[in-house]
């Protein structure tokens, strides 16, 4: 599924672009804003679009001057299927952490980076997941370690069709990926939604560098 425009699932069409500018906010806004807003259509077709979401009751309408202003109505009966869908990237974090907050054997620390929490990720995009493990693991526990990622990514694969691909590190080797200067640092430290554990500056700091 698109995690950045997730109502497009269930609507892949402009009604879906639409729903989703009048549910993130509850402000009345004009035509030509959402048409702004919305990633597609023009001026013209989203006014097509309201319209007829008027005319079934999901949207209501208010002269002000000229302008016509339109507001999602969040009493009608698939208001909260709407807003549920528009807010699927946030129960995704929420399920995220709840699922790696019952693990037997804690992660560190654990993020989402890339293009979901940027919000330009497409339906075919990956969740990227940095995890941080404990640094010293028997074999044993490494196993189940392995079996905890492996059930995560299944899962998540379940809750969105998308492929959970996790980056999964010590912190000597965050260290010394930090001393290499690799690039995914960038993306680590800019886009990253921390979802449980400490983070990336207080698990490096103290730590002596990589030789």
């Amino acid at each position: 599924m698109d995690l950045t425009q997730p109502l497009s699932t269930l609507s892949p069409s402009l009604e879906g672009d639409v729903l989703t500018v009048l549910a993130h906010t509850e402000a009345p806004l004009s035509g030509r804003q959402i048409a702004t807003l919305a990633r597609r259509g023009s001026h013209t077709s989203v006014t097509s679009v309201l319209e007829r979401l008027v005319d079934h009751g999901l949207a209501e309408v208010q002269r002000a001057g000229r302008a016509h202003l339109y507001r999602l109505n969040r009493e009608h009966l698939l208001a909260p299927v709407v807003l549920q869908a528009v807010a699927a990237s946030g129960e995704l974090r929420r399920r995220l952490g709840q699922a790696l907050r019952g693990w037997a054997i804690p992660c560190l620390h654990a993020s989402l980076y890339g293009s979901v929490p940027r919000g330009d990720s497409r339906a075919d995009s990956d969740i990227d997941l940095l995890l941080i493990r404990p640094e010293t693991l028997t074999e044993s526990e490494m196993d189940s370690w392995d079996d905890q990622v492996r059930g995560l990514e299944l899962d998540a694969f379940r809750w969105t069709g998308n492929t959970l691909s996790c980056m999964d590190l010590t912190v000597q080797d965050l260290a010394r990926g930090l001393e290499a200067n690799e690039p995914i640092f960038d993306s680590w430290r800019e886009d990253g939604v921390l979802l449980i554990g400490s983070s990336l500056h207080s698990l490096l700091r103290g730590l002596p560098k990589a030789g």
